[in-house]
């Protein structure tokens, strides 16, 4: 992957995937998180490789932490959307390439701006829910615990929205 992460492209690419996820195609959102998830699980397979990593893959860490730093508030805003009911959330937690799966190793990767981006979307969720879903983020819980918060998350603020209806 090193070519496509050291490209100029890969901000661009962040930027469409920010924009596929308001698609209500379900297998242009699979694609897009399926994209985002691999992207961001390959930033934490190199910063796990610690010293041993070569000078190409330092150069593709840096590039995807730039990367990130650049255009992954959009992406997070649009993922806490997809979990509120306001954009589509096809794949809330599947294997590979899921909501669930992005938010999980973004929380790995860099958990406190994560959690600086998350929360302002997260203001019109019904509080015991959003206090709950910011915990599980804060104890970086293992992955089935995570998924099992997002579901119960999904399904508070769905039913939190039929009754406004």
């Amino acid at each position: 992957p090193s070519p496509l992460v050291q490209s100029p492209l890969l901000n661009s690419l962040l930027q469409c995937a920010a924009l596929g996820m308001k698609l209500y195609h379900r297998d242009a959102n699979r694609g897009t998180l399926n994209f985002l998830e691999s992207t961001v699980s390959y930033s934490l397979k190199l910063r796990s490789s610690g010293p041993s990593l070569d000078a190409n893959g330092q150069a593709d860490m840096a590039a995807l932490e730039r990367a990130i730093l650049a255009e992954g508030q959009p992406l997070v805003i649009n993922l806490a959307q997809s979990l509120l009911g306001d954009l589509p959330a096809y794949r809330l937690d599947s294997g590979s390439g899921s909501i669930a799966g992005v938010l999980f190793y973004l929380n790995q990767l860099c958990p406190d701006l994560l959690m600086q981006w998350i929360q302002p979307p997260l203001t019109t969720a019904p509080e015991h829910a959003k206090s709950a879903f910011l915990v599980t983020l804060h104890n970086r819980v293992a992955r089935e615990e995570f998924n099992s918060s997002v579901r119960r998350f999904t399904a508070v603020c769905e039913r939190s929205r039929k009754r406004k209806i």
